[in-house]
């Protein structure tokens, strides 16, 4: 049995596994099973592997694979409840009432039924249209379940998160279908299923699956929230470009920004470019922000030079040159095209 690595504290590698064991997005396990309060410890040993994480509740008996394994006390299935690593918790909290309750510590707040679900999509459309985000999803201390899941729902692969039951059924992470028994497993464990399952009833996964075809900028509106947590930013304090305004106004734009791309902000300083991935912030000139925000709304190489050269009143090859070296130093790219009938922003200057 592995206790989180020489010198590594049991608490905080006890909440490293279960963020990832709620968002669904592995880091540094490849895995994460959590044991339900009365499940038997030895029925996970010869599938939990050593790049895998086992939450054990106090008192479950010896574990003795080769998975980082950490003790648990509390329990996580129900809205309300509390999960605890010694003295830290984490507790299990709707979407919707994490707006209308005060977030006193860590929380996860899950999507539970169709409500839910569609006030998630709700607010991220208001989002998209206005710049204003819920501030449930501002808070640092709030770990949106699931997230791995809102991103693409429909896509498949083998389970990531994993629930052993008391009477040895398993599940998928918080809320997720039962897929099988601990006496199978390693077989179970082997099929990949649709990243929805983890929702573990059909309409509100169906809702979030057809919602999120015509809806692809949803991974971007997190990440959005995430840069708004990384820069301690309350609403209204800066002006995110594809969230209620738009440096750019031409009604030229045929694209939006790749899902992976930095942000250009509008602060009381200036413009800046901010890269939740990396975590890079760079200031830019009014003219630099004015070449990024077009090439990141353009298609193509060709759509981009046409509309800053119009913007700059520059030849099109010095436009070109410009939108060359934006993507090349600044690490941005031509944006992904949009349909004519799918607006690119919220809104405008």
């Amino acid at each position: 049995m592995q206790d989180g690595g020489e010198g590594s504290d049991p608490e905080v590698v006890g909440a490293r596994a279960l963020r990832e064991w709620v968002t669904g997005e592995q880091n540094e396990y490849s895995r994460v099973f959590l044991l339900d309060s009365g499940a038997a410890a030895d029925g996970i040993t010869g599938a939990a592997g050593p790049e895998d994480a086992v939450l054990l509740p106090v008192g479950s008996g010896p574990y003795d694979g080769p998975a980082r394994a950490v003790p648990y006390s509390g329990g996580f299935r129900e809205i309300g409840d509390e999960l605890f690593f010694g003295e830290r918790g984490v507790e299990l909290q709707d979407y919707i009432a994490a707006s209308f309750v005060q977030i006193v510590g860590p929380t996860a707040v899950c999507l539970v039924d169709e409500p839910s679900c569609r006030a998630f999509v709700d607010d991220a459309e208001l989002a998209r249209r206005t710049g204003v985000f819920p501030s449930a999803l501002l808070d640092p201390r709030v770990l949106l379940a699931n997230r791995r899941a809102l991103v693409n729902p429909d896509g498949l692969e083998t389970p990531r998160a994993i629930r052993v039951g008391t009477d040895g059924a398993i599940s998928l992470g918080v809320q997720g279908e039962v897929i099988g028994d601990v006496d199978d497993l390693q077989t179970v464990l082997a099929v990949p299923l649709p990243r929805a399952a983890v929702w573990g009833y059909r309409a509100p996964g169906d809702l979030l699956a057809a919602d999120h075809r015509g809806r692809e900028w949803i991974e971007r509106y997190l990440d959005a929230t995430d840069l708004m947590k990384m820069l301690r930013l309350a609403n209204g304090a800066v002006k995110i470009s594809g969230f209620g305004w738009s440096l750019t106004d031409d009604d030229l734009a045929d694209a939006e920004p790749v899902t992976a791309d930095p942000f250009l902000l509008e602060t009381a300083e200036g413009f800046m470019l901010a890269d939740t991935r990396t975590l890079r912030r760079q200031s830019l000139s009014p003219v630099t922000a004015e070449v990024v925000a077009v090439t990141q709304s353009s298609s193509t190489p060709e759509v981009a030079a046409e509309r800053l050269a119009r913007r700059l009143g520059t030849r099109r090859s010095a436009a070109e040159a410009l939108c060359h070296e934006a993507v090349t130093v600044l690490d941005i790219h031509f944006g992904r095209r949009v349909s004519a009938s799918c607006p690119t922003n919220g809104g405008g200057r």
